[in-house]
């Protein structure tokens, strides 16, 4: 699941200002972690995660038997040993853990790593033999 985002404004004194206060009641009292990003983070529709989700990943979870988190875990890892995904990074202490680097991106990002998981199945590179994935609005057999 994603951590929730609120865009806010840094005020003269270096405090945060949620754009919409409302939102962020239920955090009142808590500690969280906040991350700085000087432009909006591209957060894909849920049209393109249900596609993600309920086609490329559930017809490689048929086919193979794994889970569809599984499948996702391991093609995203691979994704950015590739160069398909950027890593991400987290430090929590003095540790840095792997983020969630397909959970925000650019849609030409999200669409290239989608591309490129479809590719790979074609090609017979995840199930040992061809799978075709049908693209968005394409029927499946």
């Amino acid at each position: 699941m994603s951590a929730p985002r609120f865009p806010a404004n840094v005020a003269k004194d270096g405090h945060l200002v949620p754009i919409h206060p409302e939102r962020v009641l239920r955090y009142v009292g808590h500690t969280v972690w906040i991350s700085i990003h000087d432009k909006p983070a591209f957060q894909r529709g849920s049209g393109a995660n249900r596609y993600l989700w309920g086609v490329v990943y559930a017809e490689l979870a048929s086919e193979t038997g794994n889970d569809p988190m599984t499948i996702h875990y391991g093609l995203k890892r691979r994704a950015v040993k590739e160069g398909i995904l950027e890593p991400q990074y987290v430090l929590m202490g003095s540790t840095l853990l792997e983020s969630e680097p397909t959970t925000v991106v650019e849609d030409e990002t999200f669409w290239r790593y989608t591309n490129w998981v479809r590719e790979l199945a074609e090609h017979g590179e995840l199930t040992g033999s061809p799978l075709h994935i049908p693209e968005p609005g394409e029927a499946s057999a």
